[in-house]
């Protein structure tokens, strides 16, 4: 029945016992020892609120001072009786605590420590035993734990700081390893929790930060991914590295233009080819992203217009076209409100395409081979700039068509496009100038185009 008791009664139960104990006569004085044998163990002091007599007292110091003399088997008497006559007196609990690790039975005396702690936890002496305990059973994570509590009740104790800062760091590091190793197998949930686990030992670690978000990516956490690296760049923005691992997160989230700007910062920061032109597809991407669904399916189209030729060879040879010599613009009447705009007055100043007499550039007129034939010439003749002979080259083949003559007006464009790779004739040699050019066959001339240049 005594699980029914009240509190109080159960206190006074335990003060009445230790009286007993007091009763039977004070036990003879333990001097302290000249040296301690456990000096990393603080004495575990009876608190102002737990109620002891002096013969209690003498004995749980006689404990103590027997087992920093080395006598472990009278310390254990010692405190045992305590503990058989006020079960509630847990500083005996820590000493026997201590005495366990002093044997290195260290279940034990996390045990005695937990029983402690159960009874105050606030009760230091038993948070520095369960840190050593914890330490002994190899439980670090729990150890970082306890000596943070250690620290929080006495931040003077600069001896647990340092053990806390190694133990962290080696935790952190294993953690680390751990995530990079099941991150190279693929084991992408393991990976992000090694590294959930480093960051919390070490929240302000930019390198963990990028190596969870990496993580985070692998394993399609993008959000999460995002809000990492985001951290670590707020902590360290100069990190070139960083800013590509963003666009690299943006463009898994479909932010392509975004994802441009992150991969343009990391370029300025640290010269990159390779950044530098998946900034340019990325751009690319996100311009098509926002054009007409047609344009998007431009490749497979059995037709296509100005506008599309215009649009396509203005994004996909970007570079092309900005560095051609820029020639006197026409005006163009009917582009004004245009989709395709932009890249129809940059190929038209690039000299690529033409304005009409009339001053329309009529983008939604069919585009014949022989139309496109002057295109690819034109691209030819800009992809192959400073290498003069090989333009000489290719206007000194003057291959033969079955449909083209020489004197044709479609003539001199099929044949440098022809010579150039860009464009061929059928099986019967017929360049057939008056047919609808496809999309394949605009996306052929673009691809070939980056072989010349």
């Amino acid at each position: 029945m005594t699980h029914l008791l009240r509190p109080a009664a159960i206190a006074l139960i335990g003060a009445l016992t230790l009286a007993g104990c007091a009763a039977r006569g004070p036990a003879a004085a333990v001097p302290p020892p000249a040296v301690l044998r456990y000096p990393a163990y603080p004495m575990p002091a009876i608190p102002g609120t737990l109620d002891a007599s002096a013969a209690v007292r003498t004995r749980h110091e006689n404990a103590w001072n027997r087992l920093q003399s080395g006598d472990v088997r009278g310390a254990t008497r010692d405190w045992s009786q305590l503990l058989n006559q006020a079960p509630d007196f847990y500083p005996a609990q820590v000493g026997l605590g201590f005495v366990h690790l002093a044997t290195g039975d260290y279940d034990d005396a996390a045990a005695r420590f937990a029983v402690a702690l159960g009874a105050d936890e606030t009760y230091l002496p038993a948070w520095v035993g369960r840190a050593e305990a914890l330490l002994g059973l190899e439980r670090e994570a729990e150890a970082v734990e306890a000596m943070e509590r250690v620290l929080a009740l006495d931040p003077s104790r600069e001896s647990v700081r340092t053990r806390l800062e190694l133990v962290r760091f080696r935790l952190t590091q294993s953690s680390i390893e751990a995530g990079q190793q099941a991150r190279a197998a693929g084991r992408h949930a393991e990976a992000v929790s090694h590294f959930e686990r480093a960051l919390s030992l070490a929240p302000e670690s930019t390198m963990i930060l990028s190596e969870l978000a990496r993580a985070e990516l692998d394993a399609g956490r993008l959000e999460q991914a995002e809000a990492h690296v985001r951290q670590a760049l707020a902590i360290e923005g100069s990190e070139a590295g960083w800013h590509a691992l963003l666009g690299e997160v943006l463009e898994a989230r479909g932010a392509l233009t975004e994802a441009a700007d992150a991969f343009i910062r990391a370029d300025s920061l640290m010269p990159n080819d390779e950044w530098r032109a998946r900034a340019r597809d990325l751009r690319d991407r996100a311009e098509v992203a926002a054009l007409p669904e047609s344009f998007r399916n431009i490749t497979s189209a059995a037709t296509i217009t100005r506008a599309d030729v215009a649009a396509y060879v203005g994004i996909y040879l970007r570079d092309l076209v900005e560095q051609a010599p820029a020639r006197a613009a026409t005006v163009a009447t009917d582009i004004r409100t245009h989709w395709a705009a932009p890249w129809i007055l940059a190929v038209t100043r690039a000299g690529i395409m033409t304005v009409f007499p009339n001053h329309t550039f009529q983008p939604s007129a069919v585009v014949r081979r022989g139309d496109l034939a002057a295109v690819a010439a034109e691209l030819a003749r800009l992809a192959a700039a400073g290498r003069p002979t090989l333009v000489q080259e290719w206007e000194a083949q003057r291959p033969t068509f079955a449909d083209v003559t020489p004197g044709n007006l479609f003539y001199e464009a099929a044949a440098l496009a022809t010579a150039a790779g860009l464009m061929t004739p059928d099986a019967g040699a017929r360049f057939e100038p008056t047919r609808p050019a496809t999309g394949r066959e605009l996306q052929q001339i673009v691809e070939r185009i980056g072989t010349i240049r």
